[in-house]
């Protein structure tokens, strides 16, 4: 009888992923895991078989199929059957169509010397501080989210609120009807935040959506407000802790700290050797097989859940060499896949390597001392939540 394991177990080391994923990597390719709410999937752990499954349109994201895994009790909130990224093709690339201009190289390009500005207005506002700081707060958490308020149109004052809902609603550790209710407070912000651009349209992603897409049709009420919910949260979020994940490593390795200030040519290469390393998207993301397919040497039958480990195909020795070592020049660093695979590729990725290359090289030249105000293992890091990274990162300087 196969071995079902729990899935996800503690780390040993912060910068690691779990045991469990370089055990099954090395030995078993494929193992079923029993996940929070009692049901099992696959789990995919080598870099092959996930760049296999993730591009192969057999595995749907569909939520309406009910052997799709959820990974927290906030993901089974009923709300998300109108997300993007929880639909299959054609009505995915339908919604994918009306929101990727906003976010294609070029245009995140013509939004790179706004970017610089966030930046800098608040390395000011750090530097004026008196240290300790919590960087996370201060800089990490409050760069993306003014920039993902300007691109939508949301106001700068209501980011306190999201940033609450969000965090909230992605603990892994909360009751399904806490993680439902903090949902439900973000789906109704948007709801509201609709409606006012209903009233009053603006010339934001948002408004262009109302005044483009809502009245020939082609976008529901419904899919809008959804759409905006996931832009904000996964906006401001996942980028908040690769900036922290990504100060954290400078201010522990000098080389790093050094080359973000000095080598802007090395910057590109290095923020997807951060990106491949630390896989802020630990717990990975699920599909549900369509039919029989075989992956590796497993066949999976339809019906079947699966769970593809972003984390563990970044750490595989097939792919990587010696994946285990931070390597500021990293030849294959860009194939990771940190932001996903094939047709739900993150949107955003454009948006998140220049946010990223535009703040840590700016933070490591504004504040040269920078340092941790406390020992490294008194770090909190959140392996409580859906996405991975510390919940305050004290700083001194």
């Amino acid at each position: 009888m196969m071995t079902v394991r729990e899935y996800i177990p503690s780390r040993t080391f912060p910068f690691d992923p779990p045991e469990l994923l370089t055990d099954v990597r090395a030995a078993e390719g494929l193992v079923k895991v029993s996940l929070w709410d009692g049901r099992q999937a696959w789990l995919v752990s080598r870099y092959s078989d996930a760049r296999f499954v993730l591009g192969d349109r057999r595995f749907s994201s569909n939520i309406e199929n009910p052997g799709l895994p959820s990974l927290s009790p906030a993901m089974a909130n009923p709300r998300h059957r109108a997300a993007m990224v929880r639909m299959d093709s054609p009505r995915h690339e339908e919604l994918r169509r009306m929101v990727a201009p906003e976010f294609l190289s070029g245009r995140i390009d013509a939004l790179r010397p706004t970017i610089e500005r966030v930046v800098a207005d608040q390395l000011s506002a750090l530097v004026s501080s008196t240290p300790p700081v919590d960087l996370r707060t201060e800089f990490a958490l409050a760069v993306p989210s003014r920039v993902i308020c300007e691109l939508l149109g949301v106001p700068l004052a209501e980011q306190n609120f999201f940033q609450e809902c969000t965090s909230k609603s992605r603990a892994r550790g909360l009751a399904k009807e806490e993680a439902a209710g903090a949902e439900d407070e973000m789906f109704d912000y948007c709801d509201l935040l609709v409606a006012r651009k209903e009233k009053e349209p603006t010339d934001d992603l948002i408004g262009r959506l109302i005044v483009n897409e809502m009245p020939c049709g082609r976008l529901s009420r419904e899919e809008l407000i959804t759409m905006v919910k996931s832009l904000i949260s996964a906006g401001h979020e996942t980028t908040a802790s690769m900036i922290c994940m990504g100060a954290l490593t400078m201010m522990l390795n000098p080389d790093w700290f050094r080359a973000m200030r000095e080598r802007p040519d090395v910057v590109p290469n290095a923020v997807e050797e951060l990106l491949r390393y630390h896989t802020i998207v630990h717990e990975g993301v699920t599909r549900v097989a369509t039919e029989d397919v075989v992956v590796g040497d497993t066949t999976i039958r339809a019906g079947d859940g699966v769970v593809v480990s972003l984390a563990s195909a970044n750490r595989d020795a097939a792919m990587f060499d010696a994946p285990d070592r931070l390597d500021l020049d990293r030849t294959e660093a860009r194939r990771h896949l940190g932001f996903g695979h094939g047709a739900h590729l993150c949107p955003g990725i454009w948006l998140a390597r220049a946010e990223l290359q535009i703040a840590l090289p700016a933070l490591a030249a504004r504040v040269p001392g920078l340092r941790l105000a406390v020992p490294l293992s008194s770090i909190r890091f959140s392996e409580d939540m859906q996405i991975y990274g510390v919940h305050e990162l004290p700083v001194t300087w």
